[in-house]
């Protein structure tokens, strides 16, 4: 039996101890700045989308504009020599984004990515190497097998482009996912909506926040989404989040946040099967190939704790501890093969049942000092990271389906149908980081930053496994204990010629233990990464354009992959290389008048020395190299057009129509299985009064039939025309 949440947390009561030892630094440092203070800051406001100063607005992403993911400091996205992409919330409510893949079309080069989501969870890559998560800058979930994030909290999205080490830690080489949570208020409000429409989907939200007693404000936001879904796969969430931030002085907040997410998703590993010529063959999208009763439960509690304190204009630090439990129980196909004569063989599925938690503590010190003519923002930190799953997975084997053209699929349950286990083991790590960065100002136009990292990490992996992903196999116990550490940086540099013109110049390294549940096997060496990047961020026409444009080239390596004909089993032969050249725009011709797009050129090549083949279509051990890495396509381009009427009667009225584009991508390292482009097109009307909005959604207009991205063994149907309504209430 699997260990309850609130047994769990031994890893972070050790990890509240060291919050506790920091505390005679603080003293010290309160002690040093115990000088007249300047009054600081309040720490609990926050970041509102878009801010209005003396001299214009800016906007989410604008170069003007603060991105902590960017630099973990108030530092504005024109100082810093990477790409930071943001996703504001309005963006989301215009285009009702109810998934997260609806919202990562607003970001050059993100694509989802299928193989590490199997339909039940967010995954993707930028750049054509994977993503990692972070909420409120801290780690949210593992690299692979993750869970359903609904935007139902979120105040914005940031997404770091390439390795992202020397900053936050373990992450993968396309870089960090952000997601920005709201944060209780001082003044009081209530707002909640509802948003219904096809597939039966029908959501519904309340957040409430306001003054509570003793200089405190609190927040509580609940969340409710069911939906059948199209081709049956249905979602059942309930999400509640409460809140509450403390001033305990001018100077210093404590905040305390808790969610928690009980998280049903029906998973489709398969969509629409490739036929032994290795093509889509001509069937309904709303054909259904996966095992009825697949299903995923995710029960996840998360606690987190942020104390800021600002000791003067030129020190402060932050000291943040989280801890997440998680408890995964899922069934889902893992592999299918069509023959010549249409018919499906070599059909399974994955039972797996995982207990989980993470703990993360981090403390950090911030200074802002001067030698000379060069002006510092000096970043330093510590982490301690405690990763403990307990896991175990059973392969169960199902009939053959008759005919790949009209498909029937037998099993109802997972009894009498033959199985084995494949692992049940427990995997533990523990972490310790320190980190530093520098940014240099040597005056208004040359800009310099600097950072290293280095992680010492101790990983166990025992438990039974057995020997071969298959009948034939046999179970055995094993044990691992491994001890790894490694260092990785950054630097780049910054050129303004004008205040409104920046052209920068980068170079960033990742590296961590991935440790996962996914794979069978266990990492012998840390997965890989680094990026060479130049670009330019730049306002136009008195800050009616922003644009910002980067070449890149990037590389991961010693990554787990799982080869045809090897199996089952995942090796560390993982290496891509990535070059190419993304742009982000902003456009804001007239009042009420939004213009968003992006757009992304590249390369994605494998560099694997491995080989693999696909017997059904008669290719034996031929070399991966020089392919396009699974699921990821050459260019993409998205765009949005908002207008909001700003006067008269129909003051308040708007409309959007938006176009998505995706190349071609491959289910396989081989690329014999291809996935058709595809183009899209939304729209939208909306009214918006002070206090209520209303609006209808349409999404794909023009009713395509296209597919979204590749799985293991087939391609997704992406849904056909569908319309939401949406409606929304603000009381203040």
């Amino acid at each position: 039996m699997k260990h309850p949440f609130q047994r769990r947390q031994g890893r972070a009561s050790a990890a509240l101890l060291l919050a506790l030892a920091g505390a005679p630094l603080v003293t010290l440092a309160d002690t040093a700045a115990s000088k007249k203070i300047p009054p600081a800051k309040p720490k609990n406001e926050t970041v509102l989308p878009e801010v209005k100063t003396n001299a214009a607005r800016i906007y989410p992403g604008s170069p003007d504009d603060v991105a902590r993911t960017g630099s973990k400091t108030d530092t504005p996205l024109r100082d810093i020599p990477a790409s930071v992409a943001v996703v504001p919330e309005k963006l989301l409510k215009e285009q009702a984004a109810i998934t997260l893949n609806d919202a990562m079309r607003n970001v050059s080069s993100v694509q989802p990515q299928m193989a590490g989501g199997y339909g039940y969870a967010n995954n993707y890559t930028s750049r054509g190497l994977s993503l990692s998560f972070l909420r409120d800058d801290m780690p949210d979930g593992p690299s692979q097998n993750g869970y359903y994030r609904t935007l139902y909290d979120v105040e914005r999205i940031e997404v770091l482009k390439g390795p992202g080490s020397a900053l936050f830690g373990a992450a993968n080489g396309g870089g960090s996912i952000n997601m920005i949570t709201k944060k209780p208020q001082k003044k009081f409000n209530v707002s909640g909506g509802t948003t219904f429409g096809s597939f039966g989907t029908g959501t519904g939200y309340l957040d409430l926040t306001g003054p509570m007693l003793n200089d405190t404000a609190g927040r509580l936001i609940v969340n409710g989404e069911h939906s059948d879904g199209f081709r049956g796969l249905g979602r059942d969430i309930v999400e509640i989040s409460p809140s509450l931030t403390w001033n305990i002085a001018d100077n210093k907040t404590l905040t305390v946040d808790f969610d928690h997410r009980d998280i049903q998703v029906k998973p489709d590993n398969f969509g629409i099967l490739f036929d032994a010529k290795g093509n889509l063959p001509e069937v309904s999208r709303e054909t259904r190939y996966y095992t009825p009763f697949n299903k995923t439960d995710q029960q996840i509690n998360r606690v987190g704790v942020t104390h800021d304190w600002t000791f003067s204009d030129a020190l402060s630090m932050r000291t943040a501890m989280t801890t997440e439990n998680r408890q995964l129980n899922l069934i889902r196909n893992l592999s299918a093969t069509a023959t010549l004569a249409n018919t499906v063989t070599g059909r399974n599925a994955r039972r797996q049942a995982d207990d989980a938690s993470y703990t993360t503590f981090q403390n950090e010190l911030t200074w802002k000092t001067s030698t000379g003519p060069v002006d510092h923002t000096i970043l330093g930190g510590f982490e301690y990271k405690n990763t403990d799953i307990d896991s175990n997975v059973d392969i169960y084997m199902f009939p053959n389906i008759a005919n790949l053209l009209n498909p029937v699929v037998l099993e109802t349950s997972l009894a009498g149908n033959t199985n084995y286990q494949l692992f049940d083991r427990k995997m533990t790590s523990d972490t310790v980081s320190f980190y530093g960065q520098d940014q240099l100002a040597f005056g208004e136009h040359w800009k310099l930053r600097g950072g290293v990292r280095h992680d010492i990490i101790n990983y166990d992996d025992k438990g039974f496994e057995r020997t071969v992903q298959s009948l034939a196999g046999i179970s055995k116990y094993r044990e691992i204990n491994e001890s790894k550490s490694f260092t990785t940086g950054s630097i780049g540099g910054v050129f303004q010629p004008t205040k409104n013109l920046a052209f920068y110049a980068g170079y960033s390294e990742g590296a961590f233990i991935n440790l996962g549940t996914e794979s069978k096997a266990y990492p012998t060496a840390p997965e890989t990464s680094s990026q060479v990047e130049v670009g330019a961020k730049t306002t136009l026409l008195d800050g009616k354009v922003d644009l910002n444009a980067a070449l890149f080239d990037t590389e991961r390596s010693d990554y787990f992959v799982t080869l045809p004909g090897n199996n089952g089993l995942a090796t560390q032969d993982g290496k891509d290389r990535s070059q190419g050249v993304e742009m982000d725009i902003g456009v804001h011709p007239l009042a009420g008048w939004n213009i968003t797009g992006n757009a992304v050129w590249m390369d994605p090549e494998t560099l694997s020395r491995a080989v693999a083949s696909n017997a059904t279509l008669g290719v034996n051990n031929r070399s991966i190299y020089g392919t396009t890495p699974t699921g990821v396509s050459k260019e993409t381009f998205s765009i949005w057009n908002n207008y909001e009427i700003q006067q008269g009667a129909v003051k308040g009225l708007s409309f959007g129509v938006g176009v998505t584009h995706k190349g071609e991508s491959y289910a396989d390292n081989l690329n014999l299985l291809k996935v058709p482009s595809y183009t899209t097109v939304d729209a939208a009307i909306a009214y918006r009064q002070p206090r209520w909005e209303a609006a209808v959604n349409l999404k794909n207009l023009t009713d395509e039939n296209y597919y979204t991205n590749p799985t293991f063994v087939g391609a997704l149907p992406g849904d056909p025309l569908s319309v939401y309504g949406s409606l929304r209430f603000n009381f203040n």
